[in-house]
C-alpha cells in the first residue's frame, strides 16, 4: 500500500525554541515574540525612543510603530537589528529536532515555517545527501533564503541562481503587523500559494509550536479556508505539538479538527513523525483504514547525528527498493530492515 499523500507541518517560533532549548551552536536563544526585546536586545533603542514596552507582547508594540509615520525610523532600526541577531544563528554539530524533522518527511511532504532563524533551511541542507528534501516554505520570509526575481527561483542566500548563476538575493522579511497582505511580495505570495496547494491535498497536518497569535489573524484565515477544501479531511490526522495544556490547544484549533482526529502532546518525541518516520501518512492509514497498525519505529534515545543518518538510511533504502512495486513499504521498523538490508 502507498499513500502518496502530503504530510504538511506548519512551524511557530516554540518550535524552533523546543528543536535548540540552549540556543544555537553559540548559545543564542531563539527568540519568542514575548521575550523578543530582551532577547535580541531591543529595550535600549525603544528606551531612547521613549516607547513604552514592558508588560506589553512584541507583536503589539511593533504594529502601533509600523502605523505612525512619526516613527519609521525607529522601525527601520528595528528591522535591521532584527535582521542582524538571526544571521547569527548558527546550526549546532550535533542531532537536533530539526535534522529528525526534514528527514523523516519525504519529497512528497512539505514543512511550512512562520519563523525567520535560518536553521531549518541549514538542516535540509546537511542532510540532502541522504534523500531528496520536504518542501520547504517560509511564510514570514527567513533569513536563509534568498531568491532570484529574473528567474523566480529561490535557495540558501547568497547561493548561485540555478538558472542564471548569479548570487541569489535576501528574501524579504514579514514582521508582526497584524493587517498582513500576503500578495504584495512575489515571493511571500509564491510561498503562500505552495502552502495553499500541499493543504488541499494533506492526509497529515502537523502543527508544532505555533500558537496562532493575534498578528497572524490573517494567515489562520487563510489555511483554515484552505483547509475546509481538502478532500481528504474526514479522514486526515491532525497533530498539535506545543507546551500549552490540551484544552487550550484543541480551543484554538477547533476550526480544523473533524470529530477526534487529533492529538496534542509536549514533545516532538511523542509525535507520529517520530513514532513512524518517512512512513507517518502510511503509519496513520494502516491503523485507522486497516485496522493493522505498525509496530513503532522510534529512533533510538541521544543518537550522534551520523548515526542517526545511518539509521535513517535504512528507510530509504526500502524506498529505493519499493519504487516500482505496488505493495509499497513494509511497515517494519528499522532494527528488522537492517537485517534485510545489512544481513
Amino acid at each position: 500500500m502507498k499513500i502518496g499523500l502530503p504530510h504538511v507541518v506548519v512551524l511557530g517560533a516554540g518550535a524552533s525554541r523546543a528543536a535548540f532549548p540552549q540556543g544555537d551552536r553559540n548559545g543564542l536563544k531563539l527568540p519568542l515574540m514575548n521575550d523578543l526585546v530582551e532577547t535580541v536586545g531591543l529595550g535600549d533603542l525603544l528606551d531612547s525612543s521613549g516607547i513604552d514596552y514592558e508588560g506589553k507582547n512584541f507583536e503589539d508594540v511593533y504594529d502601533d510603530l509600523s502605523r505612525n509615520p512619526a516613527t519609521i525610523l525607529i522601525v527601520r532600526d528595528i528591522n535591521d537589528r532584527i535582521y542582524d541577531y538571526f544571521c547569527q544563528i548558527s546550526l549546532p554539530t550535533s542531532l537536533t529536532i530539526y535534522d529528525r524533522l526534514v528527514l523523516s518527511l519525504r519529497k512528497k511532504d512539505l514543512i511550512a515555517t512562520f519563523n525567520w532563524d535560518p536553521l531549518l533551511a541549514l538542516a535540509c541542507r546537511r542532510n540532502s545527501h541522504l534523500a531528496e528534501s520536504p518542501r520547504i516554505v517560509s511564510l514570514h520570509g527567513n533569513v536563509a533564503i534568498g531568491i532570484c526575481e529574473k528567474d523566480k527561483t529561490k535557495g540558501i542566500n547568497g547561493d548561485p541562481c540555478a538558472v542564471c548563476r548569479e548570487r541569489l538575493q535576501p528574501s524579504q522579511l514579514l514582521y508582526p503587523i497584524k493587517q498582513k497582505n500576503y500578495t504584495d511580495d512575489p515571493f511571500l505570495k509564491n510561498e503562500w500559494d505552495e502552502l495553499e496547494w500541499y493543504l488541499e491535498r494533506a492526509y497529515f497536518l502537523t502543527i508544532f509550536g505555533y500558537s496562532a497569535p493575534s498578528a497572524d489573524v490573517e494567515a489562520v484565515r487563510l489555511m483554515k479556508k484552505v483547509w475546509h477544501k481538502n478532500k481528504y479531511r474526514d479522514l486526515a490526522e491532525i497533530e498539535l505539538i506545543d507546551i500549552k495544556p490540551s484544552d487550550e490547544l484543541v480551543k484554538s484549533w477547533r476550526g480544523f479538527i473533524v470529530r477526534q482526529h487529533y492529538g496534542t502532546m509536549r514533545e516532538y518525541g511523542h509525535s507520529h513523525l517520530s513514532r513512524y518516520p518517512r512512513r507517518s501518512c502510511e503509519g496513520l492509514f494502516m491503523a485507522t483504514m486497516q485496522n493493522m497498525p505498525w509496530p513503532n519505529n522510534f529512533p533510538p534515545e541521544e543518537m550522534p547525528l551520523e548515526e542517526y543518518q545511518g539509521w535513517i538510511r535504512l528507510l530509504i533504502l526500502e524506498e529505493k527498493n519499493k519504487e516500482n512495486d505496488d505493495h509499497g513499504f513494509s511497515g517494519l521498523p528499522c532494527d528488522k530492515l537492517r537485517e534485510i538490508y545489512q544481513g
